[in-house]
């Protein structure tokens, strides 16, 4: 009795770790809403992937994890404001198998978009 509990409790912290390192390994999108209004839609389009946030609160962060199986080329965003107004843009590059990288888009107050990547 004694040997399956432990066992199962190695079982659930190696999933833990897994799961935690994967989400550190694997690329991502990361929202910042700065903007002082409702983001009612982000869409970010990659290569091979297209990312979709809904409703990004003010001073909300909303991250999503990507493929990196993916062609070469960049990021391209179109951003919905609670306004109606539209922001679309491109920033960043992206290429096959990129880990650990983390692309960054900022709207300010004054509905421009920062991109760190």
């Amino acid at each position: 009795m004694r040997t399956c509990l432990l066992m199962l409790v190695f079982s659930v912290v190696c999933l833990f770790i897994g799961y935690h390192a994967y989400l550190f390994i694997m690329p991502s999108v990361k929202v910042i809403n700065q903007s002082g209004q409702l983001l009612t839609r982000v869409e970010v389009s990659l290569p091979s992937n297209n990312l979709v946030f809904d409703n990004i609160g003010p001073k909300q962060t909303m991250r999503i994890h990507h493929s990196t199986d993916q062609s070469d080329g960049d990021y391209a965003y179109r951003i919905r404001l609670s306004s109606g107004a539209y922001i679309s843009g491109r920033c960043g590059k992206v290429t096959n198998d990129q880990y650990m990288k983390v692309l960054e888009l900022t709207i300010k107050s004054d509905d421009r978009v920062s991109c760190i990547e």
